[in-house]
């Protein structure tokens, strides 16, 4: 049994997933499993992982076909032993060889917590630094109910054998992550644990009618407000109309249309 299970889904992430790895494998903490599940990927993804696998026995190299990332995700977290669970996607990394050192800690000297959430930056593609996210962003864990403002590689949590919602495809960290600070105690370290790959192809970068579809879904299961569920419609259905018409300013319009309404609303509406 280890302390922490760390989880990487990966499909066709060869260009990147060495970074990932090797920031889980250099890490100063050594008391961890490492599952990485491959979608069967061609790509090389294979040779790459195989290579660690063989010189690290903390790897656990899970390859078969599986439905989408959600469901990748859920084999790690079945099979994880760890008192202390996490996933980070195979083109983000940690921060430094401290990260599993400073949040052990934290959930030592905290035993109450349920929840370690760091700070974290976004990069580019060739890992140059772009933007910096506090963990809270100012505002705490209700927020999350209508802003998605969690960079998800930078949060660690008790494992309790929770799973993630393989219905949905872009937004199930979102309802994950809701859930869970709804029922665990949060302590919010303002130190930076991850570093967040933003690229166009990636699953936040293509921002695309599919995943504002599953937002307006989120809240209307979430049912806390009429008027941002009749919100999060319209973006869905203008995003709609927009790729239909192949205009993507259209898309940029609704953007900045968004984050006005989101802050003239006093954050009470917001479709991201």
């Amino acid at each position: 049994m280890a302390y922490f299970t760390i989880i990487t889904p990966t499909w066709n992430q060869a260009e990147y997933i060495e970074d990932t790895i090797k920031s889980v494998l250099e890490q100063r903490f050594e008391d961890f499993e490492y599952y990485i599940i491959d979608n069967c990927s061609d790509d090389g993804t294979e040779d790459i992982v195989r290579s660690y696998a063989e010189k690290d026995k903390r790897i656990k190299y899970i390859r078969e076909p599986d439905k989408g990332q959600a469901e990748a995700i859920n084999k790690g977290l079945r099979a994880a032993s760890g008192e202390v669970v996490c996933w980070i996607n195979s083109d983000d990394f940690y921060f430094d060889r401290y990260v599993l050192e400073n949040v052990a800690a934290y959930f030592k000297r905290y035993p109450k917590a349920g929840v370690v959430a760091g700070d974290a930056w976004y990069c580019d593609r060739e890992k140059n630094l772009t933007e910096y996210n506090e963990s809270d962003r100012g505002v705490g864990k209700k927020m999350l109910r209508r802003w998605y403002y969690i960079v998800q590689p930078a949060v660690f949590w008790k494992n309790h054998g929770v799973l993630l919602d393989e219905s949905y495809t872009y937004a199930f960290d979102w309802k994950f992550f809701i859930e869970l600070f709804g029922e665990e105690k949060v302590l919010w370290a303002h130190e930076p644990y991850a570093v967040y790959r933003m690229y166009e192809d990636n699953k936040t970068g293509l921002d695309n009618a599919k995943r504002k579809k599953e937002i307006w879904r989120l809240q209307q299961e979430l049912g806390d407000s009429r008027l941002n569920v009749a919100w999060c419609r319209y973006v869905y259905k203008a995003y709609e109309k927009a790729e239909m018409k192949n205009k993507p300013g259209a898309k940029k319009r609704i953007d900045f249309m968004s984050r006005m309404l989101f802050h003239l609303s006093g954050r009470r509406i917001a479709s991201f």
